[in-house]
């Protein structure tokens, strides 16, 4: 074999594992953002930006009004600009007992915007005044932040 033919081989080989390597390089690239797309819910200490879902009760008004004044999370009005949703189910009965009794039960859940996963829920009862019954809330949601980010 003469020394053009085998160069020429040489080149014709390189230029395939180029070629191959590439490829590797831009599947491995695809695969990256993949992983980064379809990655599960956020944990809760990562929620930056929260959206109040609104509710007919207006006992989410409450929670709003509390989260506006935490300062680790953000309240936005817009939905698709928030880290996760927050939905609120507040149920009141009244109770007969020596006098009427109100009693709320409310649960909120607060779900990852992009994974539609429950990142965080919880459900309270409370025959006290409704306002004690957010303030409970949002001191349970700040506790567990705070272990996420521990554990974290």
């Amino acid at each position: 074999m003469n020394y053009g033919v085998l160069r020429q081989r040489l080149l014709s080989v390189g230029w395939a594992i180029l070629l191959i390597l590439v490829l590797l390089l831009a599947s491995a690239g695809s695969l990256a953002a993949q992983t980064i797309i379809t990655a599960g819910p956020l944990l809760l200490h990562q929620v930056k930006t929260i959206y109040v879902a609104p509710s007919s009760d207006d006992f989410v008004l409450l929670l709003k009004i509390r989260f506006e004044k935490w300062k680790a999370v953000e309240i936005t009005p817009k939905a698709e600009e928030a880290d996760a949703i927050l939905t609120c189910q507040a149920e009141t009965t009244f109770v007969p007992a020596k006098v009427f009794v109100r009693r709320t039960t409310v649960e909120v859940t607060l779900v990852d915007r992009r994974s539609q996963e429950v990142i965080w829920r919880t459900k309270k009862s409370s025959a006290s005044d409704r306002t004690i019954l957010a303030d409970d809330l949002l001191e349970q949601l700040k506790q567990d932040w705070r272990k996420s980010a521990i554990s974290y």
